[in-house]
């Protein structure tokens, strides 16, 4: 197909850091193909619908819109979710914090089996850190004789909308619970269920690092899911402060951070008396996730 090797050509002189991947994830869903068919159909001829919207496709991403938006899904924990402008797109690195969770409560079960364990989301966006837990929840754990009740929060209805719909196409809509709720807002804390595990993946990007973000990020991706105020640790400090008289004791945060606030959360986590605080990197080797315990008494 020499669309296909044309239109790389095209997106690396626009600038992107992957034109050939990019070409072949649009034109795959030009024809409704898995990528591999590209290749055992080498010589297959676009017709002139495929091709004018194909073209539309590489206009857009030469423009500098996500691949995700263009299409409306992103693959995220071996799972498809809707994406739109309302949302961030989910990242690789954010599994990371799924596995972590995941590993928790199953070992939380295994130390208190039969009881139901509660879990809060705070800044759900597409809803792919809780719908993943649930999803897993209802492959792994669902004949354990415990249950799982899932909360999720976003100040966003567009966000909760997306979040909502991910929900009910990957089967979990009765497991995730989602509500409009400001993370910032401590009466919610208050007003809430003990949960035993708080994650959250909140906006962490600070004046200086915004303006060293991608300019596709800052033009296509919601600024009110970036922005973490001038420092970037806004929400880390509400979180840090609310969360603890929320939780069960020995109950665990979850968070993801940007790369240079490794030292930065865990002060702040424990000043406020949070224990066992860890920060974790990423397969980069950069600091990625903070988790702390939330002591008894």
């Amino acid at each position: 197909m020499g669309a296909l090797q044309w239109s790389a050509d095209f997106l690396k002189s626009k600038g992107s850091d992957s034109p050939r991947v990019d070409a072949e994830l649009l034109l795959c869903d030009v024809l409704g193909f898995k990528r591999v068919q590209l290749y055992t159909n080498f010589d297959r001829p676009l017709d002139e619908s495929e091709r004018e919207k194909y073209r539309s496709y590489i206009r857009r991403r030469a423009a500098g819109e996500p691949v995700a938006y263009i299409l409306g899904t992103k693959e995220f924990a071996g799972l498809e979710f809707r994406v739109t402008p309302e949302v961030l797109i989910p990242r690789p690195e954010t599994e990371l914090l799924v596995e972590r969770v995941t590993a928790a409560i199953k070992l939380a079960v295994s130390q208190e089996p039969g009881r139901e364990f509660r879990l809060l989301d705070s800044g759900t966006g597409s809803g792919c850190i809780a719908v993943s837990i649930a999803r897993w929840w209802m492959d792994n754990m669902a004949g354990s004789g415990s249950s799982l009740v899932v909360d999720a929060w976003d100040v966003s209805e567009g966000a909760l909308s997306v979040a909502a719909s991910n929900a009910a196409r990957h089967g979990v809509d009765r497991l995730v619970h989602f509500q409009r709720i400001d993370m910032l807002d401590v009466s919610a804390w208050q007003a809430g269920p003990a949960w035993d595990f708080v994650v959250s993946n909140p906006p962490y990007i600070g004046d200086g690092e915004f303006a060293e973000l991608a300019a596709t990020v800052k033009a296509f991706e919601p600024r009110l899911a970036l922005w973490g105020h001038p420092d970037g640790l806004h929400f880390y400090r509400r979180l840090a402060e609310f969360a603890r008289s929320a939780m069960t004791p020995d109950g665990k945060i979850f968070l993801e951070i940007g790369y240079r606030q490794g030292d930065s959360v865990r002060s702040l986590l424990e000043s406020h008396g949070w224990v066992s605080v860890q920060v974790e990197l990423d397969y980069a080797r950069h600091p990625r996730n903070v988790i702390a315990v939330n002591p008894r008494g």
